[in-house]
């Protein structure tokens, strides 16, 4: 498995040789609506999702948790909600004769992301894995899992989007960047959990 995602980002690079070169801003939206991103290409940009959500999440939640438990379970509510936000943008990126296989794609590249992270933090990183496995970690694993699905067939259930967005290079690299710069605000942070 490690060896697609890493072929898949490697070939994320490389052009698409079926794009024609566009002239300006309105063919772009033309073309774009014929085209889209392979498969794979959209599956290793829904782990860069869950792995930067994961971790923006968690610097979103620990300041205002720091300043009061009342703001910060509203913010862990608004975190939540961006969770559902990124599932609606990411099939923004599929074309809907995918949706299906997109959305159960996403939703388990958003579970295994948040349960490998998890691990890392508390177990790993914090060296106290009993507070992670509790009775709210499961039921956040389920929402995060079911968000997807809620997003596809009760949202979505009769839209579809006009244009399919593409997932190119510059779109994983800064999906990577924001989540590698949410890691360390919540790793530097934790000294203050």
């Amino acid at each position: 498995m490690f060896a697609t995602l890493s072929g898949a980002f490697i070939q994320s690079f490389i052009p698409d040789q079926n794009l024609k070169p566009m002239k300006n801003q309105v063919s772009s939206n033309i073309e774009s609506a014929h085209t889209h991103s392979p498969f794979s290409r959209r599956v290793l940009w829904y782990i860069l999702l869950g792995f930067s959500m994961y971790w923006f999440g968690n610097a979103l939640v620990v300041f205002p948790w720091l300043i009061s438990k009342t703001i910060g379970i509203v913010a862990m509510f608004i975190s939540t909600i961006l969770w559902g936000y990124l599932a609606l943008y990411g099939l923004k990126h599929a074309p809907r004769e995918d949706w299906h296989k997109d959305t159960s794609a996403m939703a388990l590249c958003f579970l295994l992301t948040a349960v490998i992270q998890d691990y890392f933090l508390y177990a790993v990183y914090r060296g106290i894995p009993e507070e992670l496995y509790e009775f709210t970690t499961f039921l956040a694993y389920l929402i995060v899992f079911l968000f997807p699905f809620f997003v596809r067939y009760v949202l979505l259930r009769k839209s579809h989007f006009k244009v399919v967005l593409t997932v190119n290079a510059a779109k994983l690299w800064i999906t990577l960047a924001v989540g590698i710069i949410s890691m360390i605000i919540t790793l530097w942070s934790v000294k203050y959990w």
